[in-house]
């Protein structure tokens, strides 16, 4: 099953009233690195994120089976083990 995930989930710049789901301070430049070293098929596209439409974000549609929430927290782990 495909999930999206943007990269404001991860971007410290803005609240999570527009969108971000995770903690501050994570290097967030890095979500590629950490999709690749978990083996997962991605692709990657630019568009707006809805909740912040005046900034453009990457957007990545990921091949994984369990819960979105499941793949957001798996990537902030690793994020704060680089």
């Amino acid at each position: 099953m495909k999930r999206i995930i943007w990269e404001a989930y991860f971007d410290p710049s803005i609240s999570r009233k527009y969108g971000r789901r995770v903690v501050k301070g994570l290097d967030y430049q890095k979500i590629e690195e950490v999709l690749r070293s978990m083996g997962l098929n991605f692709s990657v596209s630019t568009a707006r994120y809805p909740r912040v439409p005046w900034k453009e974000y990457k957007r990545y549609e990921v091949e994984w089976e369990k819960p979105k929430w499941a793949l957001i927290k798996e990537i902030e782990k690793r994020l704060k083990g680089s």
